[in-house]
């Protein structure tokens, strides 16, 4: 449990404030998640005699990314601690999910689509989503345009369900037509998007619904971090949480960290939170101590924010110190005369940094990485121009988002697959994208041979196949397996200088190729096998060209298990939540940062102003308030070294002056001396040098069977899948197993209420939970499948329900603490427990289709870890493992579990996370498994060193 002495004064005062609301203003870099793990972990001991269990809390975070972090911190405090899995710990959208989907047996078989893929499924159904619905209120004969507008109707469904209404007013007749179209359509594909996840969940929470009585009777703590940045309607749901079980409510934030105003947050539910309660019932503490940067960013961002007047009075934000500052060499603000000289200068910068010397708390000094350093921008305007600097100065970088992705060689190259497919390109300009690929070697040999299998994929062949399934995914791994455009072949082995620079090139390469698969998969997520390959590649290409980098605004995060050694190229939203020792901050322009106001086409073209509260917040504030929050964010990113800079755009008009915030910076001082300084000619030389280092990455991870099973077997194949993201092609059956695990989950939940289904029940319920999402309108496969799930789920419950009695535990989630970093986390399907007099066996069952290889060694690797994970559940160890094959019919021997059987699985678990550490992501030699059971072997060099030919 915790000490006192980890904690300072006002953490241990929220920690140890129990019997009222509480608001926790937590400042950049203040500890909030170890004071809110802190708490969690103070309410649970026996020995303070709350009375309060795991499932009486629920704890709502931003991200899944801070949730595994916030978990792994509550464990590392509680220790072994039984039940710990039936504490729900993630973001509002997550709980929402799950909480229909365990209550409302009609949505287990959903799936909730993001932003991307979202608007993917409106173009799709344009005709039906209710788009040609909503019309300019200047000129009603003009509608949204497909493709053009889209990100325009996402953002105005949004508003419309998640904003409050103003009193006495009501949407007009075309959006009220709009969005219960736009909610049909969803519904009929089984799809739902996160506003309506949380509408549906409020209607689950109606009095005298079994979530309702569950939240009534269990909960008792909501903590809701990142308060400032919610919305409207997740105000309501929280306040419904709230009313419904009269728990006490603990909300964190920082009001000064505002930055999504333009999605619908609103800070001032944190800035007026005591105005809900009576003086008696809330409490306000303050952390004001920042323990990530030096006193110098700490002073710079105070005295910048400190401009805001709608903010929270009286509080601030000091450095702990552990950080030094150094003035004249830290904190740098240079101006250029043209933006090439700025960004010039900042490629200089970097080559300057790189090894001197930087301390992460108390940890002996270490060099100075690529990785350590984050370019912040505005918006990515800006990437290209900064992206061709790096280049010039042969400087690793990768981007966060598409936009500069699409510029690389190796997407360009990559693309070319499909121009070339669509005949767009000739056959020398696609080996000439392929031949340019910088510092690395690629055969022209292996590239022709690549082009003649491709043309064996060119969509012409669908008139001869109608049931040939077109992926490009498939064909984009088929052609790196053929050109054997592989990480590893991409190597120069010839000299020491020449491994390091082409292994680092090879590896950026992958990491770029990893996110275009992310990009195909959003895609054919949509749209797979739903038109003729023609218009299917036709549709890929105009979604590249017309609109992906505009649907990728934000792009995605870093991953968690490793990120190459390169500068970061993101945007501040981005950043959120992120700390880099070196912080670079271009374009400080009137216009830029602060942003101009944005022009052009807007949903307030479409939707009336005079309906939504409080409405002028998704405009901006006239008085940049929240681009001054911005600005904020961005600094407090910084652990040590800040560069900022400026330069006249000498081709635009608009970006030539110097941000007004600059003046602002300026008057902060330490000791009355100025903080902020400028220097061009900063080079570090008075600084000793270190081998650069790049910090550990891998903290506050949560891994899941899937993820262990890559790394068992093949810890390369976690590399590609984990690390660098590549997805697997989807195809036409998937679909198969989740039907039937979703009939079984129904089937088991409801006989462990004492139901037993009549056979016209078991044929709805097998209806409802019976779905392929990738198979369109086949005459052949789709009653086959149906069919094949349909025999099956009523064999297995004519054979079982005999024993349902038995049933102790249906679709349990169960968690693992590894060590202080690790969580390893599942699901299992079915726990069994036979009572008789002075006798009980439990038995932890797994079910698999008959595709599945249900006696391999790593099956029982999973049952053993459900079993460690049940023991944490249940403080007992499970006597049996075994599993079911669904499509057989029968279950396998039941299998005597011991405990040397947990100790063996605890260690190999301990050997892969330590692989993940060491990033030894090492390739297995074991040729059964490179041959049998890995899809991923057209991406890796085995399977020339096996002599395998991939499954296509």
């Amino acid at each position: 449990m915790i000490n006192r002495e980890d904690f300072s004064v006002n953490q241990w005062d929220a920690i140890t404030s129990n019997d009222t609301h509480l608001r926790i203003i937590a400042c950049a870099g203040s500890g909030k998640t170890t004071t809110v793990s802190g708490k969690v972990a103070y309410l649970l001991d026996p020995e303070n005699n709350f009375d309060v269990k795991p499932e009486n809390i629920i704890a709502f975070t931003y991200t899944e990314k801070a949730a595994a972090e916030l978990k792994n911190r509550i464990l590392n405090y509680v220790g072994p601690y039984k039940g710990m899995a039936n504490m729900y710990i993630g973001t509002i959208h997550g709980w929402c999910l799950k909480s229909l989907q365990e209550n409302e047996y009609q949505y287990q078989s959903y799936s909730v689509l993001d932003d991307i893929k979202l608007k993917l499924f409106v173009d799709k159904h344009y005709d039906h989503v209710g788009m040609k619905d909503i019309t300019r209120i200047s000129n009603p004969a003009v509608p949204l345009r497909r493709f053009i507008d889209t990100s325009l109707f996402v953002r105005i469904m949004d508003i419309v369900r998640e904003s409050d209404k103003v009193e006495g007013s009501s949407l007009s007749e075309n959006i009220l037509s709009a969005k219960e179209k736009y909610q049909r359509t969803l519904m009929s594909k089984r799809y739902f998007d996160f506003s309506m996840i949380m509408e549906k969940a409020m209607e689950c929470l109606s009095e005298g619904t079994n979530l309702y009585n569950h939240i009534k009777d269990n909960l008792k703590y909501l903590i809701v971090d990142e308060y400032q940045d919610v919305n409207p309607i997740q105000e309501k749901l929280i306040n419904r949480l709230q009313q419904i079980s009269n728990c006490k409510l603990i909300v964190v934030g920082d009001d000064d960290q505002n930055i999504y105003q333009w999605r619908g947050s609103n800070n001032k539910y944190i800035i007026e939170f005591e105005n809900k309660y009576l003086p008696s019932e809330v409490k306000t503490i303050p952390l004001a101590v920042n323990y990530r940067s030096s006193e110098g960013i700490t002073k710079l961002a105070e005295t910048l924010i400190s401009n805001n007047k709608k903010r929270i009075p009286e509080k601030g934000m000091e450095s702990d110190g552990r950080q030094d500052f150094n003035k004249g060499q830290d904190i740098l603000y240079n101006r250029f005369g043209s933006v090439e000289e700025e960004n010039e200068a900042v490629a200089t910068y970097i080559d300057n940094i790189i090894g001197v010397p930087f301390k992460e708390n108390e940890e002996n000094a270490r060099g100075i990485a690529f990785s350590d350093i984050c370019i912040l921008l505005r918006t990515w305007n800006k990437a290209s121009s900064i992206a061709e600097a790096l280049d010039r100065h042969n400087i690793p970088y990768i981007t966060a988002g598409v936009n500069q992705l699409f510029e690389t060689d190796e997407i360009r190259a990559a693309l070319g697959i499909f121009n070339f497919l669509y005949d767009d390109i000739t056959r020398e300009e696609l080996i000439t994208k392929w031949l340019n690929l910088s510092s690395i070697e690629i055969s022209i040999d292996k590239i022709n041979y690549a082009i003649d299998n491709l043309l064996t994929k060119h969509p012409k062949l669908d008139k001869i196949d109608k049931n040939w399934e077109f992926s490009l995914q498939a064909i984009f791994w088929d052609f790196l397996n053929d050109a054997e455009v592989l990480e590893d072949k991409l190597i120069d082995n010839s000299t020491p200088e020449s491994i390091l620079r082409t292994t680092q090139r090879s590896e950026i390469i992958f990491f770029n190729f990893g996110k275009l698969s992310q990009v195909i998969n959003d895609f054919e997520t949509i749209n797979f096998n739903s038109t003729s390959p023609s218009f299917h590649l036709f549709s890929f290409l105009s979604f590249i060209n017309y609109v992906a980098k505009d649907y990728y605004p934000e792009g995605w995060l870093n991953n968690p298990y490793k990120t190459p050694n390169a500068v970061q190229i993101m945007t501040v939203h981005q950043s959120k939540g992120l700390e880099f020792p070196v912080v670079i901050i271009p374009g400080l322009n009137h216009n830029y940062l602060p942003s101009k106001r944005r022009g052009g086409l807007n949903e307030w073209h479409f939707l009336d102003r005079g309906t939504i509260a409080e409405q002028s917040r998704y405009e901006g504030d006239a008085d940049k308030e929240d681009e001054r929050r911005l600005l904020y964010v961005a600094l407090t990113r910084s652990q040590k070294y800040l560069l900022l800079t400026q330069a006249p755009d000498l081709n635009n008009q608009l970006y030539k002056k110097e941000s007004e915030y600059i003046q602002e910076l300026a008057t902060a001082k330490i000791n009355m001396s100025p903080i902020m300084i400028s220097d061009t000619r900063q080079d570090f030389s008075d600084l000793d040098r270190l081998e650069q280092k790049p910090k550990e990455k891998i903290k506050n991870i949560s891994l899941d069977f899937t993820s262990l099973k890559d790394i068992f077997e093949c810890p390369y194949r976690f590399k590609l899948i984990s690390v660098f993201g590549f997805c697997y092609p989807l195809n036409q059956r998937m679909g198969v197993g989740r039907s039937f695990h979703n009939c079984l989950m129904e089937i088991h939940k409801e006989a462990k209420k004492g139901i037993t289904l009549t056979q016209r029940e078991l044929d709805e319920l097998i209806e409802r939970q019976t779905h392929f999402p990738y198979l369109n309108n086949s005459p052949i496969l789709i009653p086959r499948l149906k069919a094949k799930v349909r025999t099956n789920v009523e064999e297995y419950y004519n054979d079982n329900k005999s024993e349902f009695d038995n049933i102790q535990f249906v679709e349990q989630e169960i968690q693992y603490k590894i060590d202080k970093n690790i969580l390893v986390v599942g699901r299992i399907d079915l726990i069994k427990k036979i009572n008789g007099e002075g006798y009980h066996e439990t038995t932890i069952i797994e079910f698999k289709s008959d595709e599945e290889d249900a006696d391999s060694p790593i099956t029982k690797d999973q049952l053993k870890l459900y079993a460690l994970g049940h023991k944490e559940l249940t403080g007992e160890i499970a006597n049996y493992i075994m599993t079911y094959v669904i499509g057989k019919n029968q279950p396998k021997t039941p299998e005597k579990l011991y405990n040397s059987d947990l100790e063996d699985i605890e260690n190999k678990i301990r050997d892969a996370v330590n692989l993940i550490r060491d990033e030894n992501f090492k390739k297995t030699t074991n040729n059964h498994i490179c041959s049998n059971n890995c899809h991923q072997i057209r991406l890796c060099s085995h399977r020339l060193k096996f002599n395998i030919k991939p499954r296509r």
